[in-house]
């Protein structure tokens, strides 16, 4: 069983690429996409063609290895989250845990900087957290439950992936040849353990 480990992560993001670290931090995002997606068909709202267009957008830029290019989405990201005023749901926490992924996987690509693609990583873990709490109805604050809780399969397959990432991306020169296949094997591998995500979703909103 492994545990998220915020400053070990952080040291070792420290010790790769900036571009490298947009991709960490964009694995997130694209695979929380799909839990703003059921957010959106759940409630209908939400902007989920805004979200999806800006991924691609993303993962375009890390093709082509273009760093310093502020997305929109930064500017008006806040406004796809559920505030404190919506109609509550179940899937709110996970909308917003999306949103912020997605927007720090934007700053990461515009400033290069570490700690945007640690806070993507929390983004993640918060995701998978909320949804094994809510699904078991236990409480956040007993050491029991937290040790319950970081024993779900899906809470560890997170945490898992993401310490995979990392340790793939030391692994490769970021900024030189055959980026491309690093880039393409990152963004379908994310979409598709995203996917795996939507029945737990589902299961929240019964």
């Amino acid at each position: 069983m492994v545990k998220f480990d915020r400053q070990l992560l952080k040291d070792r993001l420290e010790g790769v690429s900036p571009r490298c670290r947009m991709l960490f931090a964009l694995s997130i995002a694209e695979r929380l996409f799909p839990l703003y997606q059921s957010f959106c068909e759940t409630t209908g709202r939400g902007r989920p063609n805004y979200l999806r267009s800006t991924l691609d957008h993303m993962w375009e830029l890390a093709l082509r290895g273009q760093t310093g290019y502020e997305e929109p989405f930064l500017s008006d990201y806040e406004s796809l989250i559920p505030g404190e005023d919506a109609e509550w749901n179940p899937l709110n926490g996970l909308a917003d845990d999306a949103v912020a992924a997605l927007a720090y996987a934007c700053q990461c690509e515009l400033t290069g900087d570490t700690q945007s693609a640690a806070w993507a990583a929390e983004r993640g873990c918060d995701a998978v957290d909320y949804i094994a709490h809510t699904l078991e109805a236990m409480p956040y604050d007993t050491p029991e439950a937290r040790e319950a809780i970081l024993k779900k399969e899906y809470v560890q397959a997170e945490i898992k992936r993401q310490l995979r990432d990392i340790a793939e991306l030391e692994n490769v020169a970021c900024d030189g040849l055959g980026i491309e296949h690093v880039v393409e094997t990152f963004r379908n591998r994310a979409a598709s353990e995203g996917v795996a995500l939507v029945p737990l979703v589902a299961a929240l909103c019964k």
